[in-house]
Order: C-alpha cells, then structure tokens, then sequence
C-alpha cells in the first residue's frame, strides 16, 4: 500500500518512458493476490484505487466482481447495486463480463450464481447491446452446469437466430452435462426430436468426448462410432476431425491388442471396438480425403486453426499407436504428415522421445531390479553405465536419455533438414522455431525399436522383412485410391 502512494502517471522526459499508471499496477498487485487465494487482501487493494481516486480498470473491475462471488455466497442488494453499476459503465464490455466468466471458472464459482450475473449484465446493457454467440454459449454452459436445463433450453430457444448450426447448442448443453447424468443428456435429445432438430456432427461429437475414460466409456464412444459410419453413407453426416481426435486419445488409453475382458463386471463385449489400424483407415478416407476435407478458409487466422487441428489429431493417433506398441503403424502415421502438407515440428519430437525415454529408463530399472542385463537401453543407446541413470535426478536422466537417442540415431545417411536440439524439443509448449524439422531420425528410432520388438516375438527379423511389414502396414492403414488432402 505504501508502495501505490508513490506510484504517479508521469511521462519521463527525454527518454519516452511512460512509468505504469496505480490502477495498472493495483490490478498486477490484485492478480497476485486473488493467485495465493489472498482475496481479503486483494479487495483492500481495489478499495484503496477508490479512496484515492483512481478509476479502475475494467479488466480490474471483471476481476472485482469474481472475487465477491468467491467470498460472498449470496450477494446482498448493496452488491447487487454496485454490480449494476459497474456494468453500467460504457469501458465495461462483453469482452470484460467473458475476463469475469474465465476469473468464475478458475475459481470455482457457483454457475447458478455466475448465470445470474450474466443475465443481469443483458438486462444492464439493455437492447441496444445483443449477446454475442461466445457469451450465449458461456451463458448455457453456466445453466446447464447448474441444472438449469430448462433455463438452456429457452435460451436455445430465444437466440436461435444467432447459431448457424441448430443443432450446436444443443451439443454444448451435452458437453457440459456431468459425464453420469446420462438422464439429462436423454432430456435434451427428446428435445431434439420435439423440435425437429437435425442431426450434426457436434452433437456425436459431444457424446463421444463426455464419455468417461474407462472400457464401459470406450464401448459407449464406438458405439456412437458405428452409428456415426452407418449414416455416413446414406446422409451427409461424416465423422470430423474432432471425431478421431477423441477417439485415438480413448484408444491410446485403454486398447490393447490382447485384451481379455473381466467376466467379473457386467460389461459389454469388446467387439464393438474399431481396431486402431481400421479407425485410422477410415479417417484417411472420410476426413482427409481431398474430396470431403472441409475447404482451406481464406482467413489466415482459421487456415492457420485448421492446420493445426489436422496436426493434433495425427499427433494424437501416433501416440495412441506408441502406447499400443504398434510400431509400424507409428511409422506410417509419421509419414503421413509430409504426405499431408503438415511440417515435421518439435512437438512431435517430443512425442516420442518423451516416450523412447521412458521405456529405456523403466528397462534400466526393471533389469536393475531383476539383475539381468538391459538389452532394450543398450540396443538403443549403446554402451553406458546404468549405475548413472539410477543414480540421477529423473529429469536429467530424461535430457540425457533423449540426448543419447538424437545422436545414437541422427546419422548424416538419410538425414536431410534441420534436427531440433534437445532444449528445443523440451521448450516446445512454450516457442517453436516455426522452422520445418527432419524426421528421418524419428523414423530411423521407430524402425531400430521395431527391430528390437520383432526380435523378441516370432515375426521374421531383418530390413527385408521390415520393409515388407510395413508395405503391409500401409496398404492396410491408407487407402490406395483416395487422393489425399495437401495444405
């Protein structure tokens, strides 16, 4: 506090500083409080820029609000009338009521009382202010968590003009239900029906994506699946790319080639399941099919969206097929993004070394326990002491694991583009260098550990038969007369 009595609003001569005005610097201080859950705290710094006769911010102002809901279980009239009259202020917008909404959810704020506030909001800013569609799904999201189905429906019902899709906020109102009430989601889709609503895409894909991650949630997602691929071909109802998304995260989870169900638990029989290879096949044909790939937008910003929902949901069947152990289909679906037009970038990098490394160490350690020597590490690193890889700290016995992997494998035969450095690759969350990468040495680490794998089973073993497994492999998972889609 006395740190904000000597903060003043002056523009420094000479050099063009312009020093942070108190109610900026309040609003950083209030951040860091409402962080650390200090919140009585913080609302002494929001009354201190009052008393000293500063302005807050609105964005101050969004995060005011959310920290009362938080303290004040039920606000009372005098609240209510300083929530009316901040709303009321011409700075304060929809995009400052949507800062309060993500301020709700981080806080765990009632919905009921959030929804609320919201309508409260639309009637402070009256009619010459229409909701957007962002703050009309925020606003069934609230409902529908709270348990206002009603409330949603009349919503849907009252806004209809503002969705494109009829059938959107119906999926959202889904996709927020609890993954258990699976009476509410029956109550919306006989609303559906009573309305004559028709079927899309989201709404499969809110049924999919609700369901929960475990053999009975898997069975449940494929059946939804099948339904999806029986319409596919007398509508014009196609799975999308959101569609495989969800379903290679669930496979990666919980599939296994040698699965045997419990027949102590009441559960459905495993052949529902699409096999990983054949769900990959189907997504070549029906989504990144040139014919029926949604068309390249001419906005940068959404071309650039849909680049990357295509790059997510590849990355995410070569790491459902890395935890399946399916090596060489880990390949083909490598090679698939050059095939695409999709740029080999360090998040795939860290796909699977995260995932090499992993299995290396838990090998050293396993042998260690067993006192058998650690044929998988050294096969892939060369010769090392173990004793240092136990004796590490965790995470730089992953750096160096990976290291050891990128120079084992990054020989100047097949290489041809730029190879990432480690720092890079375990920085990729946070920047990329936006530079395509090279991935013969990923290809060159998946074929050395299929070596390895088929050394261990029955499979024939060499490049010869490597070669013709996967050409089996590829004819089994891309379709020959399909014209890919290419960015």
């Amino acid at each position: 506090m006395e740190f904000l009595q000597l903060v003043k609003d002056e523009q420094q001569p000479g050099i063009g500083l312009h020093i942070p005005s108190q109610p900026k610097i309040a609003e950083n201080i209030i951040h860091f409080l409402v962080e650390r859950r200090l919140f009585p705290q913080a609302l002494t710094v929001y009354q201190n820029i009052i008393t000293s006769g500063f302005i807050p911010l609105p964005s101050t102002d969004a995060l005011f609000l959310a920290v009362i809901m938080k303290t004040s279980q039920a606000p009372g009239h005098v609240q209510l009338n300083d929530f009316k009259k901040i709303m009321a202020y011409p700075s304060f917008t929809e995009s400052h009521l949507l800062e309060f909404l993500d301020h709700v959810e981080k806080l765990e704020i009632d919905p009921d009382s959030c929804s609320q506030l919201v309508r409260l909001f639309i009637d402070v800013k009256g009619e010459n202010s229409t909701p957007s569609r962002s703050l009309l799904m925020k606003l069934i999201d609230l409902d529908t968590k709270a348990g206002n189905l009603e409330n949603a429906s009349q919503l849907i019902d009252d806004s209809s003009s503002s969705f494109d899709i009829p059938a959107e906020p119906y999926a959202r109102v889904i996709r927020s239900t609890n993954p258990g009430d699976d009476e509410a989601v029956d109550w919306i889709m006989d609303v559906m029906r009573e309305k004559d609503v028709p079927v899309h895409i989201l709404v499969f894909n809110s049924l999919i994506s609700r369901q929960r991650r475990s053999l009975g949630g898997i069975q449940r997602a494929f059946a939804f699946y099948n339904i999806i691929m029986r319409l596919a071909a007398t509508t014009p109802l196609k799975p999308d790319v959101f569609t495989y998304k969800q379903l290679f995260r669930m496979l990666g989870y919980h599939y296994k080639q040698d699965y045997r169900p419990n027949t102590s638990r009441n559960l459905q029989r495993v052949s529902v399941l699409t096999r990983p290879r054949q769900l990959f096949y189907d997504m070549m044909m029906l989504w990144f099919n040139s014919k029926l790939h949604a068309p390249a937008s001419h906005s940068l910003e959404i071309r650039a969206t849909q680049i990357q929902n295509d790059e997510a949901v590849l990355t995410v069947a070569l790491r459902a097929f890395l935890y399946l152990d399916d090596y060489s289909a880990a390949i083909i679906t490598l090679e698939t993004f050059p095939k695409i037009g999709i740029p080999i970038t360090e998040r795939l990098y860290f796909v699977i070394l995260r995932y090499l490394a992993r299995k290396v160490y838990y090998d050293v350690l396993v042998s260690r326990k067993k006192k058998t020597y650690p044929v998988v590490a050294h096969f892939m690193l060369g010769s090392f002491n173990s004793s240092k890889i136990i004796k590490r700290d965790p995470t730089a016995t992953y750096e160096w694991i990976m290291q050891r992997l990128l120079e084992k494998h990054c020989d100047t035969n097949g290489r041809q583009g730029r190879v990432p450095t480690v720092a890079e690759i375990l920085a990729q969350d946070v920047a990329r260098s936006g530079e395509p990468c090279d991935a013969w040495p990923l290809v060159n680490m998946l074929r050395r550990w299929l070596q390895m794998n088929a050394s261990t089973t029955r499979e024939p073993w060499g490049g010869f038969w490597r070669k013709r497994n996967l050409s089996a492999v590829r004819f089994e998972m891309v379709p020959q007369q399909v014209q890919l889609w290419q960015w």
